[in-house]
């Protein structure tokens, strides 16, 4: 059709503008497609591993042997085998945990190099290899034996290899596990033994199931110890949180960007058939029917659409793989194939088209429904003041004000594309940041704030007497709500006189020890109360105990009950003077084989700055695509208001403003709207922080407070104003290039 040779012309007019909403239809599809695939390929990957490899579904040890294995399963219809474990000090910040192979539960996949073929021989995670240089064939020396590295392994029930299992960070440079033949275990002194069990009704509540297993065993006269169930293990859930999240981000992301393509390619559509009203008048006269038109001035937003789509799910394919491998990499799980899913490919591709095409429509269709008269005498005059500008009562202000101000109300749909999208820039923007510190201050601010020790032993069986000087005990037990099985929390009793464990009030002033105190996170969470008396489930014997809660102190170090060691012994059963770990301010020495565990602070401070060195080059990037989005839409959005005021700028060059008081005067009218946006930005983004920690409760058991900092909010303020002067920068040319004719050519027509 001769009017399509029009397209082309009508994108070279405005080519930069169609090149920012072309950007923005890039960046949603790429988003989608590349979220997507991940997280698609990533819980293939998990899911085939974990079942293919027998993941356990709890593990715990015992007092002593279980004599007849065979027929504990039967009676707990359970798959259960008993493994061997042993923490090898290899220098003093460097652990690895010696594993015992497998041959039915937790069963060891070999990424790289062969398994194991006799004594002597060991597979090592990927990750601590590489970060202490251990390739294949090298030697290792680890508790007192020497060892030859055959190859790579990645195991079910370390996907996330944590040195102790409430811990967050994963650090290679100090701990990693490696798997030798249960042979290779004789002569080491502070071996484990420990048991796995995956229960065979995979309906049925794993709770219930695990109470019943610890009815077995106390049957039988056993005791069991370590018991760790995997929903709330962090070795296996955290890929777990990583794969919804992204499948979670997949959608509003890409949605947000083909909105905002959908608000600014409606605004311009609208403007261009308005200004070219009777140019279609004309055409209707000559001839063209309605639809002939429409296909016309469908075809720029559909091309937009279409390219862009394309675009991005073809630059987000690519990517994919290297992608997935680095997460991978993270979570040591056996890459067995990537695939890229044609059908979401497809959806990047379509969608824009979808929401481009649909809303475009619409926009042509309300204008090409006048009639030709109407519309070659200009369409009809909508010269009344909208809403807005009846509420601001522009006449009361100042010429200046009052112009920038119209320029802004005059137009809701662009107004409101300019609110939205720099709040969506600034939210994305101040995410990742808020993120970082959040991380920081429970981590670090405020683990340092309330432990006051450096060492936390953990014994495997429990001990009475007194701690050693320098040193305080304690006791624990995990609890969960009745109604809600996926909360685990610790109920800890401390010595009522303790030092070294600070808890603050509200106020900042200090709770006493020998009363019943519930940290924050968990308060929330639970929507405790001071003064509550609340009731948990015991996960040690299934019975339900009541608490009087005192006090909410102001801590984030963790989900914890915090009780008089005395008062918890004596509710518990336990008898006077029993506990199950010390807390330290220097290194005990307590032999291997009384120890099921050991942290320390410092080795988890490090932990946190090593997390924290990916991540500011994370942040970083998220800030230069939440500048790149905001740069697209202030251009945009000023470059329609050039494009609607050029009589106007006309006229003022006649009149004899200058260029700065004409630049001020078109070019600054947005800064109201960007401060706007960016104050409505600070709460939205506290509200999606929020919604996004209470998910990463619910799946990993792990609670974080929103911390919002002021000198990150200045330092994303300033980004965004940098941003709004770069692209009035862009826009300079294009007021300086209107001609004083262009109002004479206006009266002319």
């Amino acid at each position: 059709m001769a009017l399509n040779k029009r397209i082309f012309r009508i994108l070279k007019e405005s080519t930069l503008r169609y090149i920012g909403i072309l950007l923005l239809i890039i960046l949603g599809s790429y988003t989608f497609v590349i979220a997507a695939e991940i997280s698609r390929n990533l819980d293939n990957l998990v899911t085939t591993f974990t079942e293919g490899h027998m993941q356990e579904d709890l593990s715990f040890r015992t007092d002593k042997e279980i004599e007849d294995i065979t027929e504990l399963e039967e009676a707990a219809n359970a798959v259960i085998e008993k493994s061997v474990s042993s923490d090898a000090a290899l220098s003093e910040s460097l652990t690895l945990r010696l594993l015992s192979k497998t041959n039915k539960l937790n069963i060891p996949a070999v990424i790289e190099g062969r398994e194991l073929a006799g004594t002597g021989e060991i597979l090592l995670d990927p990750a601590f290899a590489k970060a202490n240089g251990y390739s294949a064939g090298s030697q290792i020396e680890a508790a007192g034996k020497t060892f030859t590295v055959v190859g790579f392994v990645s195991l079910p029930h370390y996907i996330y290899p944590l040195k102790n299992v409430y811990d967050i960070m994963v650090s290679p440079n100090n701990f990693g596990v490696g798997v030798i033949s249960s042979e290779d275990f004789e002569g080491i002194g502070n071996a484990l033994s420990i048991y796995s069990v995956r229960f065979n009704d995979r309906e049925k509540s794993l709770n219930k199931q695990a109470a019943e297993l610890r009815g077995l065993l106390h049957e039988e006269g056993i005791t069991e110890s370590d018991w760790i169930d995997i929903m709330n293990n962090k070795r296996a859930r955290m890929a777990w949180a990583s794969i919804t999240g992204l499948k979670t981000m997949s959608v509003p992301v890409p949605a947000a960007m083909f909105l905002l393509s959908c608000l600014i390619i409606g605004i311009m559509i609208w403007r261009m058939i308005q200004r070219e009203s009777v140019i279609i008048g004309t055409f209707y006269a000559q001839g063209y029917r309605g639809r002939e038109l429409m296909r016309h001035y469908m075809t720029v937003p559909m091309l937009l659409a279409v390219s862009g789509g394309a675009a991005g799910s073809v630059l987000a394919v690519p990517t994919v793989s290297p992608s997935v491998e680095a997460m991978v990499s993270y979570y040591n799980v056996p890459v067995t194939g990537i695939e890229i899913s044609a059908l979401n490919v497809l959806i990047g591709i379509l969608t824009p088209v979808l929401f481009l095409g649909v809303s475009s429509y619409f926009v042509i269709r309300s204008e090409l429904k006048l009639s030709p008269a109407e519309l070659m005498r200009g369409g009809k005059q909508k010269n009344k003041v909208n809403v807005l500008e009846r509420t601001f009562k522009l006449e009361r202000f100042k010429f200046t004000t009052k112009f920038k101000l119209r320029e802004q109300l005059r137009s809701i749909s662009r107004l409101l594309f300019l609110l939205f999208g720099i709040t969506g820039a600034s939210v994305l923007m101040l995410l990742g940041f808020t993120i970082m510190n959040s991380m920081n201050y429970a981590f670090k601010n405020s683990t340092e704030g309330t432990y006051r020790f450096e060492y936390e032993y953990a014994l495997k069986d429990i001990q009475q007497g007194k701690a050693p000087e320098g040193a305080e005990i304690f006791n624990a037990g995990r609890f969960y709500p009745e109604s809600n099985e996926g909360i685990e929390f610790y109920v800890t009793g401390v010595e009522p006189d303790s030092t070294i464990l600070t808890l603050n009030g509200k106020d900042g002033s200090p709770l006493p020890n020998d009363q019943i105190n519930i940290t924050k996170p968990l308060a929330d969470r639970l929507d405790i109360k001071e003064g509550d008396s609340v009731s948990f489930i015991n996960k040690q014997d299934g019975k339900s105990y009541t608490f009087r809660i005192d006090a909410v102190a102001d801590s984030y170090a963790g989900q914890f009950i915090f009780m008089p060691i005395d008062e918890f012994n004596a509710q518990m059963g336990f008898s006077e003077n029993s506990y199950t770990g010390i807390w330290s301010t220097r290194a005990l020495d307590i032999p291997e084989e009384l120890l099921s565990g050991t942290k320390s602070l410092s080795e988890t401070a490090n932990a946190m700055d090593e997390l924290l060195g990916p991540m500011s080059s994370m942040v970083a990037a998220m800030t230069a695509v939440a500048s790149v989005v905001g740069l697209i839409i202030i251009y945009l959005v000023t470059s329609l208001i050039i494009e609607e005021n050029k009589n106007t700028i006309s006229l003022f060059k006649i009149f004899g403003y200058g260029r700065r008081e004409i630049g001020s005067l078109i070019l600054n009218s947005s800064t109201i709207i960007i401060l706007v946006g960016f104050i409505i930005s600070i709460p939205v983004m506290a509200v999606s922080m929020d919604a996004m920690y209470g998910y990463l409760g619910d799946m990993i058991n792990l609670v974080l407070p929103t911390i919002i900092n002021p000198f990150y909010v200045v330092l994303c303020f300033v980004a965004v104003m940098l941003t709004y002067q770069l692209s009035k920068l862009l826009c300079t040319k294009k007021v300086n290039a209107v001609s004083m004719s262009e109002a004479l050519k206006a009266l002319t027509e």
